[in-house]
């Protein structure tokens, strides 16, 4: 079977819930946990991790991973919980009860077929993961489980593990953090190597709050044109591909751009250079404001910052505009310094003041006309043994309409290293894609 052209058959079980094991008094009388600022990003973020089994098989597999799980729910309690709202449209989490959902599935195909993401419809990946009526709006957001898991059992022996995670509880870091503690139970560890700390008081708004930045992630976009390729594209179906760039490309991008700057990095090269594809591929009116939005880790660039094993949100946005006659008629070094100096921007001082703008605003990120960038550069697959060795595969399955994702392909270094190469996810409207497709076929040559 071909999964890039057929149908991938995957046969689930009755889900089931699992709640952490019986605890102490002082775990039963755990308050509400309340969300930071950064952390009100209601959506779920879905993941496969595929492992080979070479001698053990996957029988117990299913077992193994849903025990752990329960295991480390006594560490992780929220993830066994719900969302609630409290005041002024602020979440929480409680009814820790509850539990987390675990699935066993079963799949027509072997793990080669599915191997190489770049040659798969990540959309067809999504059969590994099992969402409970999350997206599409099925389900109450107060119904919702925060942790989702599913053992798919491949006919080759080997299996995938698929994972939906709320993103209001967790980012890259936190996730990585949970699937290793995850990965150490199942491995019969007596204890995880990394303890949570839900310490909010770091990312607490000031009082008074204070704004001390513009904060353009947050404010409307003006739509100039009602005849685009972008507005006739929506009737459009989505198509998601998975681009991968070889080093040498990356390496030439950037030596070339560094001709006309003083310094940049590999990140902002490439995050430039997409987002200018995208926004030509999506045939925006030349006066048509565009914005980009960076994803920036600031756990160390917080004072103080944030604990090791903190659990949430350690982001701040870097956040640029300009019309789309700019960004695509200007020197490509100049669009770079452009995403250089906003994320240059984001240190403390400037998350600060994004908190407080959330804490007087209750405003959600505006994403017309936007791109958000993103890098997967902290994934570990040394994180995800459960017992049958690293995963060979970890990938999203699903993005936002907005968002591209950087991936490293050469089992998690960071995005730019020596001998990295790099794969771009993008999702884009079908005659759209195809635009961008040969953008990404002239950079390669």
């Amino acid at each position: 079977m071909n999964t890039s052209s057929s149908q991938l058959i995957v046969r689930r079980g009755n889900p089931i819930s699992v709640p952490p094991p019986h605890q102490p008094e002082e775990f039963k009388q755990k308050g509400m946990f309340f969300l930071s600022n950064i952390d009100h990003i209601v959506r779920w973020v879905r993941t496969i991790y595929a492992f080979r089994s070479k001698d053990r098989g996957h029988e117990d597999a299913g077992e193994v991973i849903k025990n752990a799980l329960r295991q480390l729910l006594v560490h992780y309690y929220p993830f066994a919980g719900r969302l609630v709202t409290v005041s002024r449209g602020k979440l929480a989490v409680s009814g820790y009860e509850e539990g987390a959902v675990f699935v066993e599935a079963e799949a027509d195909c072997v793990l080669e077929e599915i191997e190489d993401v770049a040659k798969v419809d990540p959309t067809k990946l999504r059969e590994f993961v099992y969402d409970d009526g999350i997206h599409g709006g099925v389900k109450p957001l107060e119904h919702c489980p925060l942790l989702i898991g599913q053992v798919t059992k491949l006919k080759c022996g080997g299996f995938v593990l698929g994972l939906c995670i709320c993103h209001c509880l967790a980012d890259g870091v936190t996730v990585t953090e949970l699937v290793n503690s995850w990965a150490e139970l199942a491995r019969g560890m007596p204890s995880i190597s990394i303890l949570p700390c839900f310490d909010k008081t770091t990312v607490q708004p000031r009082d008074p709050p204070k704004v001390d930045f513009p904060h353009p992630e947050f404010m409307e976009i003006e739509v100039k044109t009602s005849i685009s390729h972008e507005q006739s594209s929506r009737k459009e179906s989505m198509v998601h591909k998975i681009f991968p760039l070889n080093n040498k490309t990356i390496e030439n991008l950037k030596a070339t751009t560094m001709e006309d700057v003083t310094t940049c990095t590999t990140f902002e090269c490439l995050t430039s250079f997409v987002w200018r594809a995208r926004t030509r591929a999506l045939d925006f009116a030349p006066d048509q404001e565009t914005k980009l939005m960076v994803a920036v880790d600031v756990r160390k660039k917080l004072d103080p910052p944030l604990p090791r094993g903190y659990v949430g949100n350690g982001i701040g946005v870097a956040c640029v505009t300009c019309t789309t006659r700019k960004l695509l008629s200007d020197p490509f070094a100049e669009v770079v310094m452009l995403v250089h100096d906003s994320i240059t921007m984001v240190q403390n001082d400037y998350v600060r003041s994004a908190i407080d703008y959330y804490e007087l605003h209750r405003t959600s990120q505006s994403l017309g006309h936007t791109m958000i960038a993103t890098k997967w550069s902290r994934v570990s697959f040394s994180a995800t043994d459960f017992g049958w060795d690293d995963a060979v595969l970890m990938a999203p399955v699903a993005i936002r309409d907005e968002m591209v994702i950087f991936l490293p392909n050469n089992g998690g270094k960071e995005v730019g290293d020596t001998n990295s190469d790099i794969s771009v996810f993008v999702g884009l409207p079908e005659s759209a894609m195809k635009i961008f497709d040969g953008l990404i076929v002239t950079l390669m040559n």
